[in-house]
């Protein structure tokens, strides 16, 4: 009987191969068992959607998109907002204006606003800091 391991002559040496291909089998099993369960883990829709969103988030012609789209609708709540949504006629032109005045420059200078934006943040930041300080001081002089 020819295996690869030579010819298996008696009946210990058969029962050793047996029990090396049954430690095979069981191993493969279990690789198996790894392989369809990392399979079914990628597969799931959750991990799905995590996965093409992190792909997503690193893209950043996405997040240039996104960030105009993010823009557009904010302005458009605010203008909705502020201007009402019983208008008059004047009031209906003034949004109207102001929508198109927003867009051009939410599409034309998205970096511009988002430097404002970061600009902005930052001088809160530094203002909270400030005051938290200032409190303090205060507390400390008390």
């Amino acid at each position: 009987m020819s295996n690869g391991f030579g010819n298996i002559k008696n009946h210990t040496e058969l029962q050793f191969r047996i029990m090396q291909l049954n430690s095979q089998r069981e191993e493969q099993e279990l690789d198996l068992k790894k392989g369809i369960k990392e399979l079914y883990n990628s597969m799931h829709p959750l991990n799905l959607l995590r996965n093409g969103l992190s792909d997503i988030a690193t893209d950043k012609q996405v997040q240039f998109d996104a960030t105009k789209i993010g823009l557009n609708l904010g302005s458009e709540f605010l203008i909705g907002k502020l201007l009402g949504s019983n208008m008059s006629i004047t009031k209906y032109l003034g949004s109207i204006v102001l929508q198109k005045a927003s867009d051009y420059l939410i599409n034309n200078h998205p970096d511009k606003i988002a430097w404002g934006v970061d600009k902005l943040t930052n001088l809160f930041r530094s203002f909270s800091k400030n005051e938290n300080v200032k409190n303090e001081t205060e507390i400390e002089q008390e």
